[in-house]
């Protein structure tokens, strides 16, 4: 399912709050056979059914009262966001179990009221049937590399929802982030995940749920919630009865599986994504995963992206293709695509590849703005506009996208409303220096050269070591009539980042303006010489500065003559 923020949803019903049932005993490593015992029961699919169509996820069943039962998932899994961005109430959910039996979703607890809002929800259905509870592991004692377990239900666009297989992977623990806005995820694991799975449980080798997966990255890497975190939180929530959640911290006793030697292709995958500093060695191991199991997608997506950044950009491609035969979401796919493809600056074609992802998935904010933000690369700036304008609709608050949508406007020459949209930018975003910049260059072009000064400061305060900031700065006190304070603005812009075009050519102007012809000689110089590593030696811009240069060169020598 999208990502979602800012839903609501207590429906009518039951309610429950948690009460923990410690255990002390020390914890036995589990073979992965007795793993997937254990996991298989426990995991679920959510099914979502609105006019527009219908959805999957997974959850993992975590307490039980009488006949009630208690299922932990992803906020985004329960819930879509309308344009106002409130929960979706046209959706109906229901549960699948892994006997087959389906039950309808009797209410949903989200955690909208917590600042950061964590992707974590909690849904009840009733059943007469004993299902078996989950155990929630010390997600604190994970050490870098222990072998993890995923349970969950990936979805198919091939088959009906509902009657997709359940879907175990292996992995491994891999880091720990510490980040306010993560939305609770803090875990990063490397295994293998697909569309649907959100939701899904991570165990740990005795079987003990230690976080839920919700969130992708590149090559296998994947976010977990950790259980030590979403335990504090249900026992937290005002809006729930008392239930039981069992939590086991104790060590494990025995030997910690760790990764080791491979012996099966997703044993193969994970050594190659675990070496991905050593690239060769990453891609014998892909490449022996892909030998083994020829459907499994996640080392050709892998290998796609190591073959790329070493250069062999047609050993990628024939990688992505095979990606996007395998891939249920072709949209994830293509998009990964046209990244790989902006990075070789092949910008038309990336656009192609987010059209054909925007077929698959109309209503997703990212791949117009990422397809807008490639318009604007190429100077279509219309285009650019019209992507950002489509995706602000879904996702009114991004103030990325007002901000980019202003430079579009600007490559218009629509002033004002590129002036607009940095507004509700940095309203949106108060912390941006690239906003209070991109303003700063806007107010210019519109002769507000104090308006410039002022947001231009703001950027530098934000980010005193914002090379683009002081050289526009420079230019607004050229505005202002102050050359000194702008040839050291440009001096401080030049020595943060000596490629940076716009310092010396600020500085010239300014040495320009007091008379100082031969500084700004040798300030025109050092862009052209930029310009010359950058292979444009043909442009306007390097013909124009040459002759400036040669015309300041004659004033020189007719003031000598003098």
């Amino acid at each position: 399912m999208a990502r979602i923020g800012w839903i609501v949803g207590l429906f009518s019903g039951i309610t429950l709050a948690f009460s923990q049932a410690s255990i002390t005993l020390a914890k036995a490593v589990l073979s992965p056979s007795e793993i997937r015992q254990t996991a298989q029961p426990l995991t679920v699919q959510i099914l979502g059914f609105s006019p527009e169509g219908s959805q999957t996820g997974s959850g993992v069943i975590i307490a039980k009262q009488g006949n009630t039962y208690a299922v932990l998932t992803n906020r985004h899994v329960i819930c879509n966001l309308d344009f106002a961005g409130q929960c979706d109430r046209n959706l109906r959910l229901q549960i699948r179990t892994a006997n087959g039996q389906r039950y309808p979703v009797a209410n949903t607890h989200t955690f909208e009221q917590l600042k950061g809002i964590p992707d974590v929800a909690v849904v009840l259905f009733q059943s007469p049937q004993n299902y078996p509870v989950a155990t929630f592991g010390d997600s604190t004692q994970l050490a870098k590399r222990d072998l993890i377990w995923i349970n969950g239900y990936p979805g198919s666009p091939q088959q009906s929802p509902g009657t997709e297989p359940v879907a175990f992977h292996k992995g491994f623990f891999t880091s720990q982030v510490n980040d306010p806005h993560s939305e609770g995820y803090s875990l990063m694991f490397t295994t293998i995940a697909a569309p649907g799975m959100s939701g899904s449980p991570i165990f740990d080798a005795s079987g003990r749920v230690i976080a839920i997966f919700g969130q992708s990255g590149d090559m296998g890497v994947l976010a977990g919630i950790p259980s030590n975190f979403v335990s504090d939180l249900l026992q937290k929530s005002s809006k729930l009865n008392q239930m039981t959640l069992t939590v086991d911290r104790s060590a494990l006793t025995g030997t910690r599986p760790q990764l080791s030697t491979p012996q099966t292709a997703e044993d193969y995958f994970l050594r190659g994504v675990s070496q991905i500093d050593q690239p060769q060695s990453a891609l014998a191991d892909l490449t022996k995963a892909i030998e083994l199991n020829p459907k499994l997608m996640m080392p050709y997506r892998t290998r796609a992206t190591i073959r790329a950044r070493m250069g062999d950009q047609q050993g990628a491609m024939r990688d992505f293709e095979t990606v996007l035969k395998l891939n249920p979401d072709r949209s994830d796919a293509l998009s990964a695509r046209a990244q790989m493809r902006i990075q070789w600056n092949d910008l038309t074609g990336a656009i192609a590849d987010y059209t054909e992802a925007l077929q698959h998935a109309p209503q997703t904010p990212s791949l117009l703005f990422n397809r807008g933000m490639t318009h604007s690369r190429l100077g279509n700036y219309q285009a650019s506009v019209d992507d950002f304008t489509a995706g602000i609709v879904l996702q009114p608050k991004d103030a990325v996208a007002y901000r980019e949508r202003g430079r579009s406007y600007l490559g218009l020459q629509q002033l004002p409303s590129a002036l607009k949209d940095l507004d509700r930018s940095i309203a949106l975003d108060p912390s941006s220096a690239v906003a209070y910049d991109l303003r700063c260059f806007i107010q210019m072009g519109m002769d507000r050269y104090q308006a410039a000064l002022n947001d231009c400061n703001r950027a530098i305060e934000i980010n005193p070591t914002y090379a683009i900031a002081y050289a526009d700065r420079a230019f607004a006190w050229l505005g202002l009539n102050n050359p000194q304070n702008a040839i050291q603005d440009a001096k401080t812009a030049s020595r943060l980042d000596p490629k940076l075009s716009e310092s010396y050519t600020v500085q010239a102007m300014a040495y320009e303006r007091i008379g100082d012809l031969q500084n700004a000689i040798v300030a025109y110089e050092a862009v052209m010489n930029l310009l010359r590593e950058n292979g444009q030696i043909n442009s306007r811009a390097y013909q124009g500065i040459s002759a400036t240069i040669a015309q300041l060169r004659s004033k020189v020598k007719s003031q000598e003559s003098r």
